[in-house]
C-alpha cells in the first residue's frame, strides 16, 4: 500500500514522498522521492491527478496527472496551506493561512484555472477548506477569526449561506464530517478541543464541547489533525506539544467519549491518516522528521504501536 507525503523543504527534504505500507510485516519501508517541490505541504489526490502546495518564490497550487506538470497557478503571495478536490464538480479549493483568503479553481479544461478569491477581514487565517456531498455545501474552518462557515456552490462560486462564531482564541483549525449522520467535529488548535455540531439546513448547532488532552494536562495546547473511522464509530485528534494521538468514541446521537490518548513517539505530530481498510494509522512528525505506525483495534477504537523513528524528514501531510 503506497503512501503519499507532503512536506517542508527547510532542512533536508526534497520535496513530495511515498512510502510502502507492507500490509503483510506491519511495516513502513522504501522511502521515495516523488516530486522535487518546494513546501509542498499539503497534497490532494483525484484519481490519476494530484494538487499540492506550492511555494516556489510564489504561492499558489501545481496540478500533476499520472506523475506529470500539467500546470500550476501562482501569484505574489505566501503559499496556501490546504487543498481540496471536488471531482464530480471539476473544481479545486484551497485556504490560505497567512494571507486570510480561499481561493475557488476549475479544472475542466484539464487545468488549473482560477476562478474566485474570497478574502476575509483582518485577522484571519483561514485554514481548512473542504467540501462535503452529503450537503453538497462547502466549510472553512478560520482560526484567526474563530468562524466555521458554510458556503453553497452556485454557478462556479462560493456563496456564503452562514456562519458559527466559536469562543474567542478557540482557533478551529479542521474539521471532519460523520459518514452518516449530520455531525461536524472541529479540532480546536488554541483550546485543544473538539466542537460537534448537528449540521441544519441554516446553521450549525453546538452540542458538545471536549478537551482533546488529559484532563488537568498542563502541555502546551496545540492541536492538529482530526480524522474519522469509514464506520463512524471513533474519532482520531493528533496533539502537537503533548505529541499524541486521542481516541474518541462516537454514541449514536455523535456524542464523544475518550477512550484513549497515546504518545505518538515523535516530535510535532502535524498529520496522520488511517488507511483505508481502517487497519493501521500512520502519523508523520515535523520536528523529528519521523514516521509512526499503529495497528487499530477496530472494535475498541484504540491503537497500538507497531514502528517508529522511520525517517521521512519534515512530514506534514499523509495521504493513502
Amino acid at each position: 500500500m503506497k503512501i503519499t507525503l507532503g512536506t517542508y523543504t527547510k532542512r533536508s527534504s526534497q520535496g513530495i514522498y511515498t512510502i510502502e505500507l507492507n500490509e503483510q510485516e506491519k511495516r513502513l519501508e522504501n522511502l521515495t522521492l516523488l516530486h522535487p517541490i518546494q513546501n509542498s505541504t499539503y497534497l490532494e489526490y483525484d484519481r490519476n491527478r494530484l494538487y499540492a502546495v506550492l511555494k516556489d518564490g510564489q504561492g499558489g497550487l501545481r496540478m500533476y496527472q499520472d506523475g506529470v506538470i500539467v500546470n500550476q497557478v501562482t501569484q505574489e503571495n505566501t503559499p496556501p496551506c490546504f487543498v481540496n478536490a471536488i471531482p464530480e464538480k471539476q473544481l479545486v479549493m484551497s485556504a490560505n493561512y497567512h494571507a486570510g483568503h480561499i481561493d475557488l479553481y476549475s479544472t475542466k479544461q484539464n487545468r488549473l484555472e482560477h476562478l474566485q478569491r474570497i478574502t476575509y477581514d483582518e485577522g484571519s487565517h483561514a485554514h481548512m477548506i473542504k467540501y462535503e456531498p452529503r450537503f453538497d455545501e462547502v466549510y472553512v474552518c478560520d482560526l484567526g477569526l474563530d468562524k466555521v462557515l458554510t458556503y453553497a456552490i452556485q454557478a462556479d462560486r462560493l456563496v456564503l449561506k452562514h456562519s458559527f462564531n466559536t469562543q474567542p482564541k478557540q482557533g478551529p483549525r479542521h474539521f471532519i464530517v460523520h459518514p452518516t449522520l449530520p455531525i461536524i467535529y472541529v479540532l480546536t488548535e488554541l483550546s485543544s478541543e473538539v466542537l460537534v455540531f448537528i449540521r441544519h439546513d441554516d446553521h450549525l448547532e453546538l452540542i458538545q464541547t471536549l478537551g482533546a488532552l488529559p484532563v488537568n494536562e498542563d502541555q502546551i495546547k496545540w492541536g492538529a489533525a482530526i480524522r474519522i473511522s469509514a464506520d463512524g464509530k471513533f474519532l482520531y485528534v493528533s496533539n502537537r506539544g503533548h505529541d499524541s494521538i486521542t481516541v474518541f468514541s462516537i454514541d449514536h446521537d455523535g456524542i464523544l467519549k475518550t477512550v484513549q490518548n497515546i504518545p505518538t513517539y515523535g516530535k510535532h505530530p502535524r498529520d496522520f491518516n488511517l488507511s483505508p481498510d481502517g487497519r493501521f494509522v500512520v502519523v508523520a512528525h515535523l520536528d523529528s522528521d519521523s514516521l509512526t505506525l499503529f495497528e487499530r483495534d477496530e472494535t475498541s477504537g484504540q491503537l497500538s504501536l507497531l514502528q517508529k523513528d522511520v525517517f521521512a524528514p519534515e512530514s506534514v501531510c499523509v495521504v493513502f
